[in-house]
């Protein structure tokens, strides 16, 4: 077998494995790169796994049937949380006109805070 024929076959093995090493270099970082975004993912769906219940909520406070209302003019609402813990919530609606020079302000913590949303 000619010299140059042997060091062809050497330089085309070469060329073959730089190329086999440069895709499984890549392949493997897209791997790693597909574990991370699925863990992620993973820990936003268990983050907003509740979404359903807050929606269903929402759409039980917002929506077009009125809820099961008492004498005192309580609404009730039964909802189950992530544990699926069965919790009884008691609403009361209250409209009151607001002006343009009132302060609004509501409790949070026990405390009155001023709304800001009206600005």
């Amino acid at each position: 077998m000619p010299a140059w024929f042997e060091i062809s076959v050497i330089v085309v093995c070469a060329i073959g494995a730089v190329f086999f090493f440069a895709k499984y270099r890549e392949t493997a970082a897209a791997l790693h790169e597909s574990e991370r975004i699925k863990t992620r993912l993973s820990n936003d769906l268990n983050r907003y796994r509740d979404v359903p219940r807050l929606r269903a909520l929402r759409d039980a406070v917002l929506g077009s049937k009125p809820l099961p209302t008492d004498d005192n003019g309580n609404e009730h609402l039964l909802l189950r949380d992530a544990d699926l813990q069965l919790h009884h919530l008691v609403l009361r609606r209250e409209a009151t006109p607001v002006g343009d020079d009132d302060n609004i302000t509501y409790t949070k913590n026990g405390e009155q805070v001023k709304l800001e949303e009206l600005k």
